[in-house]
């Protein structure tokens, strides 16, 4: 395996990371899958659901650039341990929160979600920078543990029918205390061994001004900035409002849509290695041409869904759902490890701040898709948004074809 060949230091590194990894799968499995039926009860209107779902979204990306450059100028670990308090904080709002106190829900959003794109950024670096060779690999293994960990988080949801959902938020709060405490003590800081790995930033106010414009004017960086924009667009116009439409258009309880939620999580643990080992093998562009053609595959089975529901036939909703969620997760497993490898690699220095500002752009390609999604929903029908996203993702297999390189 590719741990093997790593020196000591590193592996206890990666075996750390990937039982928080494990762990914070839990948390956050339980997290997506209340989160949207949650925010549907406190504004009963799936467009207002749609608008703070987008809030959310925003948050995963726009702070980036500056995330990035922090965790290229400071130890990472430390960094990382700081996502821990914001992550709690912005649940206990969500837990203060009731339909007259929607700015509870605004702030805890807004904290929960810096504490993810932190948390999330730091540890691709730490898994990078502690990998050697067989960087996909070890990708789909740490991804592996993380989704294991969801499926845990699904079951869990599944047979916990009648707790409140706060309880959910609670018992997520623990969760990160653990995993808190595990980076803490368990985590090498490794201040000597990443001054040694990254190299010295020289001219920092420059390299600050010119970094933008490097993104922007390089080829290679403008073709990923823009196939990774495109790509969150025309995914997130139908996911925005996804597991809020299940419990809104076809009346799925939670107990119902972590069923649902179970496959795409066992999916996702299941092909996450092989789609790593794929990865390595095949290349970057190959595989996340293999993962649109997945994700095809989930937006048309959505749109069989529908049509099936609205000719009256309705028992068979739960499987077509579930095998489009087997579909979801092929197409995120061949995703990641490929989307991980090419971020992390994006130059020699200020590595973070250059992933920070791709992640930017696509933010800003995230921003209308949540009341977009909404307003289709609203205004059209609960089809229209996977008709949407299933064009959107024909545009970028040709998109990929055509522009994108290895």
């Amino acid at each position: 395996m590719a741990f093997n060949n790593l020196d000591k230091t590193k592996r206890r590194n990666l075996i750390v990371l990937a039982i928080t990894k494990l762990i914070h799968g839990f948390g956050t499995s339980m997290f997506t899958i209340v989160y949207q039926p949650f925010l549907l009860e406190l504004t009963n209107s799936i467009v207002l659901t749609g608008l703070i779902v987008s809030i959310g979204s925003i948050m995963q990306f726009l702070p980036m650039p500056i995330v990035g450059k922090f965790s290229d100028k400071y130890n990472r670990k430390y960094i990382l341990i700081s996502s821990i308090p914001l992550y709690i904080i912005g649940l206990l709002f969500l837990i203060l929160a009731n339909s007259y106190s929607l700015y509870y829900v605004i702030l805890g959003i807004i904290l929960y979600f810096l504490g993810f794109i932190i948390n999330n950024l730091n540890t691709q670096f730490l898994v990078a920078e502690n990998s050697d060779r067989s960087k996909g690999m070890i990708f789909g293994f740490m991804f592996f543990s993380y989704f294991a960990g969801t499926i845990a988080g699904s079951f869990f949801i599944f047979l916990g029918k009648g707790l409140h959902t706060k309880f959910y938020f609670i018992f997520f709060i623990g969760l990160l205390i653990i995993e808190g405490i595990i980076f803490t003590f368990f985590l090498s800081s490794g201040t000597q061994y990443y001054h040694a790995q990254r190299p010295a930033i020289k001219n920092i106010n420059n390299e600050k001004e010119n970094m933008w414009l490097k993104v922007l004017k390089t080829k290679n960086l403008r073709t990923i900035l823009i196939f990774f924009t495109l790509d969150i667009f025309a995914y997130s116009i139908a996911l925005s409002i996804y597991s809020g439409g299940l419990n809104d258009y076809y009346n799925l309880s939670k107990e119902n849509i972590a069923f649902i939620s179970i496959w795409l999580n066992i999916g996702n643990a299941a092909f996450q290695i092989p789609a790593g080992r794929i990865t390595d093998k095949i290349g970057n562009k190959k595989t996340l041409i293999l993962s649109q053609i997945f994700g095809f595959g989930f937006f048309f089975t959505n749109i069989i869904t529908v049509i099936l529901w609205m000719n009256q036939i309705r028992n068979t909703v739960l499987i077509t759902l579930s095998i489009g969620y087997v579909l979801l997760a092929l197409s995120v497993c061949t995703f990641i490890p490929a989307e991980q490898t090419i971020m992390t690699n994006l130059g020699e220095e200020r590595k973070s701040e250059s992933y920070g500002i791709i992640s930017f752009f696509r933010g800003i390609g995230l921003i209308p898709t949540g009341i977009l999604g909404g307003l289709i929903v609203e205004n059209i029908h609960y089809i229209a948004p996977f008709i949407f996203s299933a064009v959107g993702v024909i545009i970028e297999l040709l998109f990929l074809l055509f522009y994108f390189h290895e």
